[in-house]
């Protein structure tokens, strides 16, 4: 029996995020006698998805923060390999691991770029590594992914849109997965206490990119308009603590749910009736367009690339306007769309984008 393409691909760790999320949904949805993906942990932390990796039969590295993360990769193209494909989603640090993998023998090698800004401040030192990654990138890569050509340019360089092995890979969804279903919705109402509530939502990582403190500023502007109103905060991270004290300062704890990191994630956004999402910085927004398969209308900042508006229900504001506009928006655009999977399934399927990435796998 033919042995399956095995596939690493380069985490900091397997959590809550989208990016984690995208490539677990690829994984769930490509062929596993074809293609096999382990994980290269370079945190060195384990993560949300990590006994399911195992189930699906995957293998999972974590790097021993001892060693560098070059003499920790080349340790597993090493021992642990062969490799047929290298897949790195580690920002700027994707020449220095397509290197390794290049001279490891691995013959496609991916930079994949999910996000427009790293949170990193533009020192000088800062934008010479990044410029000295961006061309290790370009000379070691056999193939580069974005989720959108904003990140593409962020990561890979402008330059990068003229290069052949560019390509802008949407971030599908299982849009069944997110389809909305009455019973699921009565269920997380009552066991989140929401019931009879009115419901704005988010899904994100506490950092400061997910801009919680705007996210609590808009809702605190929205209770003094509906005292039914509730927030369900879904995921964690290391602001967490922050925002909760921030809960505590506008006197909003009675009203707002933090529910952690879900693995069924899908499952919150049916307890909700409005999703907001004013990120200060974004490759693409993945949280946006699975809100949307679930019907809801959505509120983002305009840094959200326009092309997650599968439904034509996605408000887009600027950060600088006022709370109280922003609390204006989510109680116009409220309301589900029974009828809105259907067109998130046209833009964002992920069976395309798991055909993409294996057609893409198979090059080696």
């Amino acid at each position: 029996m033919t042995e399956p393409i095995r596939v690493l691909h380069v985490f900091g760790a397997l959590d809550s995020g989208g990016v984690s999320n995208f490539v677990m949904n690829v994984y769930r949805h490509i062929d596993r006698t074809r293609f096999q993906f382990d994980f290269a942990m370079t945190s060195g932390k384990t993560g949300l998805f990590d006994e399911q990796v195992l189930a699906m039969g995957g293998r999972i590295f974590y790097f021993d923060p001892a060693h560098s993360l070059i003499d920790n990769l080349q340790d597993v193209l090493q021992d642990s390999g062969p490799f047929a494909v290298v897949h790195s989603h580690v920002f700027f640090y994707s020449g220095l691991v397509l290197r390794a993998a290049k001279h490891a023998g691995v013959p496609v090698r991916i930079a994949h770029a999910h996000n427009a800004h790293t949170g990193e401040s533009r020192s000088l030192p800062r934008l010479a590594y990044e410029r000295g990654m961006q061309l290790l990138i370009r000379r070691y890569a056999t193939l580069l992914l974005g989720c959108s050509e904003k990140a593409c340019r962020y990561v890979f360089g402008d330059a990068a849109m003229r290069d052949a092995r560019c390509h802008v890979l949407p971030d599908g969804i299982d849009c069944d997965r997110f389809a909305f279903r009455a019973e699921v919705r009565s269920e997380m109402r009552a066991a989140y206490g929401l019931d009879g509530r009115f419901v704005v939502g988010h899904v994100g990582h506490f950092t400061a990119a997910k801009n919680h403190e705007k996210i609590l500023r808009v809702f605190a502007a929205l209770c003094r308009r509906r005292q039914d109103a509730a927030l369900l905060l879904v995921g964690d991270g290391e602001l967490e603590a922050d925002v909760r004290r921030m809960v505590q300062k506008l006197e909003i704890a009675d009203r707002v749910v933090f529910a952690g990191a879900m693995q069924d994630v899908e499952r919150a956004y049916q307890a909700m009736d409005v999703f907001l999402f004013p990120s200060r910085y974004e490759g693409f927004g993945m949280a946006v367009v699975e809100a949307q398969a679930s019907g809801l209308a959505c509120v983002a900042s305009d840094v959200v690339p326009e092309e997650t508006n599968a439904s034509g229900r996605v408000t887009y504001l600027p950060l600088r306007a006022p709370d109280t506009v922003w609390a204006e928006a989510v109680l116009e655009c409220s309301g589900r769309d029974f009828d809105a999977k259907r067109a998130v399934q046209k833009k964002f399927d992920i069976v395309f984008s798991a055909n993409a990435l294996c057609m893409w796998y198979s090059k080696g």
